[in-house]
C-alpha cells in the first residue's frame, strides 16, 4: 500500500493514538517533513532527536541515537510508524535506547545481543502496552483464553482493559491485516479511574510508568511479554464472530507442560 490511507486512519481504532500527527501529513513523510516538527525528545548526550537519511549515519543503530540523537529513518511505512511513536512515547523510546546502550557497553561489540536487548527489540517492533484494572482480565489473556477475553467481555475493551501498539510494525501490518498477526504485550495494572482520562491523559502516564520500569531493568526476557493475537481486539478486524475466534491456528490455547518424573 503506497498511497495514504487516511479512511483507514480515521476509521481503524489503533491509529486512534497517531490521530494528532497523522493529520498533518498526506504521504510518507521526507526529513524535511520531521524537521518541521519540535523533536520529541532529547538523547542522553543532550541532542535532539532528529529523524535522517540512513546514509548520513556511519555508527551502529543505537549508539547514533544515544550519541547523537540521529534515527536512521528510511522513507517507508515501517519507518514512518517508527518516527511516530518516538513523537507518541518519547521517554519509553529513550528509556529503550539506554537500555541497549547498558547492554552494549558490556558486551566485547555492538552486534552482541542477549535476552535483555531481545526483549527490548521484540516491544520496540512488535509490542502492546495493555492496561488494566480487573486482573480477571489479565488471567484470561495469561490463560490463552482469547474468546471470553474477545468476544465474551467485548463490553470491557476501551472501559477496563485496552491495547495501545507501541511497536510500530504492528501499525504497518495493519495496512493489509492477514488471519496470524501476533504481537507480544507489556500488561500494566492501572485504576479504574484511568479508563475515564483523556487518551492523551492515558499515553503519557503509560509513557513514564514503563520509562521508569525499563530505567529499573525490570525488563530481561522476551519471557515476560505475553502474546496477542491482536485481530482479536474488538473492532481490529471485519468478521469478529464466534467461529472466527474459534480458530485455534491463530488463537491457540495455552500450552499444557508436563510435570516432570522425579
Amino acid at each position: 500500500m503506497s498511497s495514504w490511507p487516511q479512511a483507514l486512519f480515521e476509521q481503524h481504532p489503533a491509529f486512534r493514538l497517531l490521530h494528532p500527527l497523522l493529520g498533518q501529513f498526506r504521504a510518507i513523510p521526507t526529513h524535511a517533513d520531521w524537521d518541521q516538527l519540535p523533536s520529541p525528545a532529547r538523547s542522553p548526550s543532550g541532542a535532539p532527536i532528529r529523524f535522517v537519511d540512513p546514509d548520513s549515519i556511519t555508527a551502529y543503530y543505537e549508539l547514533a541515537i544515544y550519541q547523537h540523537g540521529t534515527v536512521a529513518t528510511r522513507l517507508n511505512w515501517h519507518d514512518t510508524f517508527n518516527a511516530l511513536i518516538w513523537h507518541r512515547f518519547p521517554r519509553l523510546k529513550i528509556a529503550l535506547n539506554q537500555l541497549h546502550q547498558r547492554q552494549i557497553s558490556q558486551a566485547s561489540a555492538p552486534n552482541i545481543r542477549g535476552p535483555v536487548r531481545d526483549a527490548a527489540t521484540l516491544f520496540d517492533e512488535c509490542g502492546f502496552i495493555l492496561p488494566y484494572s480487573q486482573p480477571a482480565l489479565l488471567e484470561l489473556l495469561q490463560q490463552h483464553r482469547w474468546e471470553a477475553l474477545f468476544l465474551t467481555e467485548r463490553a470491557a475493551w476501551g472501559q477496563t482493559i485496552a491495547a495501545y501498539s507501541f511497536g510500530h510494525a504492528n501499525f504497518e501490518n495493519l495496512l493489509a491485516p492477514f488471519v496470524g498477526l501476533t504481537g507480544k504485550c507489556w500488561p500494566i495494572a492501572v485504576a479504574a479511574e484511568f479508563f475515564s482520562w483523556p487518551l492523551d491523559l492515558q499515553l503519557n502516564w503509560l509513557d513514564g510508568e514503563l520509562a521508569a520500569a525499563v530505567d529499573a531493568d525490570q525488563l530481561q526476557t522476551p519471557r515476560q511479554l505475553p502474546p496477542l493475537p491482536y485481530l482479536g481486539i474488538p473492532g481490529w478486524y471485519p468478521q469478529q464472530d464466534t467461529a472466527f475466534y474459534q480458530n485455534t491456528a491463530y488463537f491457540r490455547p495455552k500450552r499444557q507442560t508436563i510435570p516432570s518424573k522425579v
